[in-house]
């Protein structure tokens, strides 16, 4: 039984819950005007979730209140769909339409436990104990985490928080000024990035940057490429960003898919030898890698990255695309939601590496997720991108990643 906490603004909102709370055998809820919520009140319980107006400001700050000082309950932000920012998905793990949709309340309750629950489980954290002490999160990254944080940072302070790194910034133009991108013109400064793309989206785009720079002087492992996983990852990211997603979804799932093979630079960086069997097994018998590191490991790369990017602080919805990107039917899906753009978008980039070898799709998952009937648009979209790539660049053809 899932013990809810209930802090609506509306008094309208209060009495319809006193209603229908009763009838939901399967929780524990209890209501508290919003004004009355508290440091203490979400304390004095071990609550699953807490459901508030994530519209008003009383609401957001308890949401950050709640995701300060207890991780681990489930923060869900009630807000109509016309209304939806993603300012509100920087507090909320979960969006809902109203506090008496029962049907979107238990889904995305159920997402963010069975998130929390992969993440914190006996299995990853065995595991993650026997890889020892994890990077930490990118410097320039958590400058720029500290001033967004203030609320008053302007795009000239952040462009000048970038440049301060040589690298980071040359490396973040590179990337806006690719397909993943599709700009209409050179970005040829930080401050147009940052004016163009919005800062939350850049400051992701340097955690992406800089994430790959950490990982840089990797050992050499059989059958692994650092510059084939890069390209890989930025191909992912270049398909997800052109299929028609919601902004709120694309701007996540882009930046999920430029990281959601950083596991694999963990393992590569921590364990290379038993990375570097993992991945000859997985060649030797033809299997996708995650199949061979759930049989052999009990875990995959794919919840190594989610894992550390949360402990870097990255928000729910692209942890959860990371970690769900090969086995998306773990969860139930949200309509055209970011795990399941991430999922499409690595499948097409493989089948393009793999000199289109089609993927085995979950069928039933994309017809439910939305997009089922869509995946040959998208399919021809991913080649006529890559296309559109080799045409304007001299580089050579990207390299067969290991899935």
């Amino acid at each position: 039984m899932k013990k809810l906490l209930f802090a609506p603004a509306d008094p309208q909102a209060f009495k319809t819950l006193q209603k229908a709370l009763p009838t939901r055998e399967e929780w524990q809820g209890e209501i508290v005007a919003l004004a009355e919520a508290s440091a203490a009140v979400l304390a004095k319980t071990d609550w699953d979730a807490v459901v508030t107006d994530v519209e008003a400001e009383s609401g957001r700050a308890l949401l950050a209140q709640a995701r300060h000082d207890f991780p681990e309950i489930a923060r869900i932000g009630v807000v109509s769909q016309a209304k939806r920012t993603v300012a509100h998905l920087a507090v909320a793990q979960q969006i809902v339409p109203s506090f008496t949709d029962f049907g979107e309340l238990d889904m995305a309750i159920e997402r963010c436990c069975r998130l929390r629950d992969l993440l914190r489980g006996e299995r990853i954290c065995r595991t993650i104990g026997e890889l020892g002490e994890l990077p930490s999160a990118p410097g320039v990254y958590l400058e720029l985490m500290q001033k967004l944080n203030g609320g008053d940072a302007s795009v000239a302070e952040v462009a000048e928080i970038i440049e301060g790194d040589v690298g980071t910034s040359a490396k973040l133009l590179q990337v806006v000024n690719s397909a993943v991108f599709r700009t209409s013109r050179e970005i040829a400064t930080v401050k147009m990035a940052a004016g163009f793309l919005g800062l939350d989206v850049v400051k992701n785009v340097v955690l992406s940057v800089e994430a790959f720079q950490a990982f840089e002087n990797l050992p050499a492992i059989p059958e692994f490429s650092f510059s084939s996983l890069q390209s890989h990852c930025r191909m992912t990211a270049a398909i997800v960003g052109r299929m028609g997603l919601s902004n709120e979804v694309r701007d996540g799932a882009v930046v999920a898919a430029l990281l959601h093979d950083i596991g694999k630079l963990v393992l590569a960086y921590k364990v290379p030898d038993r990375f570097g069997r993992l991945l000859a097994r997985a060649q030797l018998e033809g299997q996708p890698l995650y199949r061979v590191e759930e049989e052999l490991w009990g875990i995959t790369h794919a919840e190594v990255g989610a894992y550390l990017l949360g402990l870097w602080g990255l928000p729910t919805q692209v942890t959860e695309a990371i970690a769900y990107h090969h086995t998306p039917a773990a969860v139930p899906p949200g309509p055209m939601d970011g795990i399941g753009a991430v999922y499409v978008a690595n499948g097409l980039a493989h089948e393009i590496e793999d000199r289109n070898e089609k993927t085995n799709w979950n069928k039933k998952y994309l017809q439910a997720w939305g997009g089922l009937d869509r995946l040959t648009e998208w399919r021809q979209m991913a080649h006529q991108n890559v296309a559109l790539q080799h045409s304007s660049s001299s580089r050579p053809e990207i390299e067969a990643n290991a899935r």
